[in-house]
């Protein structure tokens, strides 16, 4: 009996949980060491006490609970409040079980408590963390969206407002994947991955967007995984909308078209004039003689009709598509356009490629400009002629180089660091946009513009495309 008793009593005070025993009338029976350090009262001071560490508005709680253990319900474990000697109380996990002798009765009830103080302090402490950063967020000007595992945990106002929302309720639980282009779902658990593995801002990628009523712009993202200032782990995402930019740029690019149409003129002025000559001389030989010449006359117009579709094709409006495309076509395309050009200026222009070139994902409007801009440049910077060099290379199977290559007057290194900002140019009727067109064309492609010069030896314009999809 008396090692029952030291069992017992080494039990109770090896354990890190404070441990009360009461009777059916919430009577205290005994407390461990752990208990009376929790509490601030000795064993002496609390023995024959009623639920002393109860605050008084929830003993009748404590004995309502009592009853449910003698009619056999089972309690699990549960948060309350505890009180102190001194006055104070602090937060526990308490569970109690019921006491029950040989004959089936329960005599009493053992409560163990755990003080959990620090943990609601830091629950606190991170929920207020939580309402702060949401605050903070919610006031953003920029649209920023919260989403975790894949679903949308909260939007700001302004992220709201950009896809047609009432409320951020609107958004709430929805899968991400419903706010993206249906077969990207694939790169989006990509990004988010990648995401989740870094603790800085991911560069901004565009992307086209899904609205709640199903209309789609154009907006450009970028992530961080937040982890410290909410109480679970979520990926912050930023976006901007992209509208009012690319309808600027269109303007732009427009622009640009109409200032190409207006000088590239006399080169097609030139060139329409000669079969226009050469049509003119035949139909008055044909007055005095019918036949022999209509073939020649049929070739001519042919050559009119090519050279005007080839300039309807430039002014018509830019269209944002992508298909697979042969980009020496393109560019066979380009020099033949600019051919007449070409001549007023006395140059020749020689194609190189290697043999397999493959197709590329691109928009053929927006390349074929790129390289108006480019050869004509070409053309422009020999006053005395000389050959303009194109040629085509597959680097690694993953990229393809373009080079274009003059025997111009070339550009100094202090005008090359400047080339591609707006409005700057050498030319005396020249815009300066020419260039920047090109190089926000050839990186929406995924692509890079970059530029060599020696001055009074020519110039080289290497671009670069990625092979397959953008």
């Amino acid at each position: 009996m008396r090692l029952k008793e030291h069992l017992i009593n080494s039990l109770m005070n090896l354990t890190t949980d404070g441990i009360v025993v009461v009777d059916v009338t919430g009577t205290v029976l005994e407390v461990n060491k752990k208990f009376e350090e929790l509490h601030g009262w000795t064993r002496e001071e609390v023995i024959g006490k009623v639920l002393p560490m109860t605050p008084d508005h929830y003993k009748e709680d404590a004995f309502k609970l009592y009853q449910s253990l003698i009619n056999g319900e089972q309690i699990k474990n549960f948060e309350a409040i505890k009180l102190r000697k001194d006055g104070s109380t602090f937060y526990a996990n308490v569970t109690v079980s019921p006491v029950i002798d040989n004959e089936g009765i329960v005599i009493g009830f053992v409560g163990v408590e755990r003080d959990i103080s620090e943990k609601k302090r830091v629950e606190e402490e991170l929920l207020e963390r939580e309402k702060q950063f949401r605050r903070l967020i919610k006031l953003n000007p920029e649209p920023i969206v919260l989403h975790n595992d894949g679903y949308v945990q909260f939007v700001n106002d302004a992220c709201c407002r950009l896809f047609g929302g009432a409320t951020s309720e609107d958004f709430h639980g929805k899968p991400i994947y419903d706010f993206f282009c249906p077969n990207e779902k694939g790169i989006v658990v990509e990004h988010i991955q990648q995401v989740m593995q870094s603790d800085s801002y991911t560069e901004f990628k565009e992307k086209k967007l899904r609205k709640l009523d199903g209309t789609f712009f154009d907006a450009e993202i970028s992530s961080i995984y937040v982890h410290k200032n909410m109480g679970f782990p979520v990926v912050q995402t930023v976006i901007r909308d992209l509208t009012e930019r690319k309808k600027s740029e269109e303007a732009l690019i427009r622009s640009e078209k109409l200032s190409l149409i207006g000088q590239l003129a006399a080169g097609i002025a030139h060139d329409i004039r000669n079969p226009l000559t050469s049509l003119k001389g035949f139909v008055h030989l044909l007055k005095a003689k019918n036949a022999d010449y209509v073939d020649v006359m049929m070739e001519e117009l042919e050559h009119i009709n090519y050279v005007v579709n080839e300039f309807m094709t430039l002014a018509k409006p830019h269209l944002n598509y992508y298909i697979e495309s042969k980009i020496q076509e393109l560019v066979q395309s380009v020099v033949g356009f600019l051919q007449p050009h070409a001549h007023l200026y006395n140059v020749q222009i020689e194609i190189d490629m290697d043999q397999e070139i493959p197709t590329i994902y691109c928009n053929p409007d927006q390349i074929k400009q790129v390289f108006i801009n480019v050869i004509k440049n070409a053309v422009e910077s020999m006053a005395n002629g000389g050959l303009i060099q194109i040629s085509f290379r597959n680097r690694l199977k993953q990229w393809l180089v373009i080079c274009v290559e003059d025997q111009g007057v070339g550009i100094s290194e202090d005008r090359l660091s400047k080339l591609g900002e707006p409005f700057y140019t050498s030319k005396d009727n020249g815009t300066g946009l020419g260039l920047m067109v090109c190089k926000h064309i050839i990186e929406g492609h995924g692509g890079r513009l970059s530029i060599k010069s020696i001055l009074n030896h020519g110039t080289t314009v290497e671009i670069e495309l990625p092979l397959g999809r953008k």
